[in-house]
């Protein structure tokens, strides 16, 4: 690659909320893409066609699918879904590890991987145990992912940690995570002093451009993103203006958190309260990214469309 050209960037998750954002960040700035999908015949795989993206067919646990995507290709993107199942354990770090293994096999000089912020928590918060297993698996999962990527020997490699994404407030996501918000209750379990950290897909996909185009800099860079960091009740009264009516924050107990959305959910509050995303502003700023407040991102959004 010459340095007038652009990387050619194979996208992982492409059709998600977070791949979606890299690969729009990734043509704004000139890069050829590639979309690893399962289905090209999809809705959201023709979308993304007709934007110009290359599609490449395959499965994360079928190898030989990775390694024939992943030739010609200067950056690989990292995704995958949380690996909670327990029908399926270890999915997330064992297709991490494939993803990684097939690029340093074609020849990719850069891996950009996703995860989370707070990895590695339980280090620093060595009495909070981890009670639910849908949770203990989720974290146990993030943080075999992230080894892989460390452990690839590809020449450069970046772990990108968002924080609770705010897209999660608006349809469709916010009729399973917050079913209350559409009639203006934002039920918490977490307490009233608690702050949040928040980042949105916004912001994500220029972090990942920013990464493709100097390697270098990125180089084993860990990145917690977040653009705000409030309690819920800051949260609701954010809302409130960019929706144009009242939402109120609504604390309630976990065990009533756990009747209304499971005991992962009332798990994850219980867990705010205790730890709690560390990602802030200025984490991002280091590496010279913007990112964006949650009274920003909502004055952005139509309230009643899904994003695409």
């Amino acid at each position: 690659m010459t340095p007038n050209d652009k990387a050619k960037v194979l996208v992982t998750g492409a059709t998600g909320m977070q791949g979606g954002a890299a690969v729009r960040a990734l043509l704004r700035a000139g890069h050829p893409v590639t979309a690893f999908v399962r289905n090209p015949s999809s809705a959201a795989a023709r979308a993304l066609a007709g934007q110009g993206v290359a599609l490449a067919t395959g499965h994360m646990d079928d190898t030989a699918s990775l390694d024939a995507a992943s030739a010609g290709h200067d950056v690989v993107f990292s995704m995958q879904m949380a690996g909670v199942d327990p029908a399926d354990p270890g999915a997330e770090r064992r297709q991490a590890a494939n993803i990684a293994t097939a690029a340093k096999r074609a020849g990719v000089a850069q891996i950009i991987h996703t995860s989370v912020s707070a990895t590695g928590w339980r280090s620093r918060y060595p009495d909070v145990e981890v009670t639910d297993p849908v949770m203990k698996a989720y974290w146990d999962e993030k943080e075999a992912a992230e080894e892989a990527i460390r452990q690839s020997g590809i020449d450069r490699w970046t772990i990108f940690k968002p924080a609770f994404y705010m897209d999660n407030f608006l349809p469709p996501k916010r009729d399973t995570q917050f079913p209350g918000l559409a009639e203006g209750k934002l039920f918490t379990a977490t307490s009233p002093q608690t702050v949040l950290a928040l980042t949105c897909a916004h912001d994500f996909g220029p972090a990942v451009a920013a990464a493709v185009a100097d390697p270098a800099k990125f180089h084993q860079a860990e990145i917690d993103l977040a653009g705000d960091a409030l309690t819920h009740a800051q949260i609701a009264d954010t809302l409130s203006k960019a929706f144009g009516r009242e939402i109120t924050a609504v604390h309630i107990t976990p065990q009533e958190q756990e009747q209304r959305l499971g005991a992962p959910s009332a798990y994850s509050n219980v867990w705010n309260d205790l730890v709690g995303y560390p990602a802030r502003p200025h984490h991002a700023a280091r590496y010279g990214l913007t990112t964006t407040t949650l009274q920003q991102w909502a004055a952005q959004q139509d309230w009643n469309t899904p994003p695409t």
